[in-house]
């Protein structure tokens, strides 16, 4: 794992950003690409596009699993602890 900030801002992201004058701006690390697909997508491109995202979601999955099991561990070791 790479433990550098722009890891992390790639990752999770940095929240909303305001300007100056208090107007929301974009991240210069947010993700341009619309969420939405072309209404006229090939099946091929929109089933790549599908197991893509599955994939992703996969992915995020298995990193909420893996963060909730350690809070749950670190929730154990806090209650069985006597400070």
């Amino acid at each position: 794992m790479r433990g550098t900030l722009r890891h992390w801002l790639e990752a999770y992201g940095s929240g909303k950003k305001t300007a100056a004058d208090g107007t929301l701006t974009t991240s210069p690390l947010s993700k341009t690409t619309s969420s939405e697909p072309p209404g006229d997508e090939p099946p091929e491109q929109k089933i790549a596009r599908l197991e893509a995202r599955v994939r992703e979601l996969e992915v995020e999955t298995a990193k909420l699993s893996t963060e909730r099991e350690i809070l749950q561990r670190a929730a154990n070791f806090a209650g069985e602890t006597r400070w």
